[in-house]
């Protein structure tokens, strides 16, 4: 029965990894493109959002990220800018898209990285690439991959400690002192993910407030409100930016 299910999960990975390539990526990548040459014609700048956690997240939706965005919106928009927001989708929110997801991961995002650069070096807007968490990875590998284009900018809030760290000057990145996942504190990492975030979750479906498992998932320090970082961000948008 063992050796069933150990195969059964290698054929879902295979699956999930072949759909992940030849499904998934080249009709999100499809979808992008298509939102990208919409605005490019209309707007000034573009902000490209980029979720945190599996990158699924509707930006309407993401209330972690969208006030930023909304922020750095108005914020150009009230210099005389205009401004378009779009959203870079990682994966889709279900077991094989999770499961392929993971292999782009552990790779850097190496592919979703060349095509969406292929994309946005296209025009000489400029163009604002934003990111949380693992959306700031992402963000990260493709200012790196992007490093002679003057255009293109990031500002990344809570990237992880592993990954690409770009010394690409257009980046500002944000990162709390306290936030585990920044500075790579991996003993208490461990214990959110693996102790206290199980724990939280049974808690939550006793109660039967269905929490999903993802947003069960609760990390020292990786919380990050707006108020407390407008000025950096009118900073590095006044300098650099605009």
């Amino acid at each position: 029965m063992i050796d069933g299910i150990l195969l059964f999960f290698i054929i879902l990975l295979i699956y999930s990894f072949w759909w992940f390539d030849f499904c998934f990526l080249n009709k999100n990548i499809s979808k992008f493109k298509q939102d990208f040459e919409k605005v490019k014609s209309k707007c000034d700048i573009i902000i490209i959002f980029n979720a945190g956690g599996w990158g699924t997240v509707d930006y309407k939706n993401a209330f972690d990220l969208n006030p930023f965005a909304i922020f750095i919106k108005d914020y150009l928009n009230k210099k005389g800018f205009k401004s378009c927001i779009i959203q870079y989708f990682r994966t889709e929110d279900h077991l094989i898209g999770r499961l392929g997801y993971v292999k782009d991961y552990v790779f850097a995002f190496e592919k979703q990285v060349k095509r969406i650069s292929s994309i946005i070096k296209e025009t000489d807007k400029k163009i604002i690439l934003l990111g949380l968490s693992n959306g700031a990875l992402i963000a990260d590998e493709v200012m790196e991959n992007m490093r002679e284009a003057k255009n293109i900018f990031s500002i990344e809030l809570g990237k992880p400690f592993f990954g690409t760290h770009s010394k690409n000057e257009n980046i500002l990145l944000i990162n709390n002192f306290e936030d585990d996942l920044c500075n790579g504190n991996t003993l208490e990492l461990l214990k959110s993910i693996f102790i206290f975030t199980p724990i939280r979750w049974i808690k939550n479906f006793v109660l039967g407030e269905g929490v999903s498992l993802g947003l069960a998932v609760k990390v020292k320090g990786h919380n990050y409100p707006l108020d407390k970082y407008k000025g950096k961000i009118i900073k590095f948008t006044d300098e650099k930016i605009i």
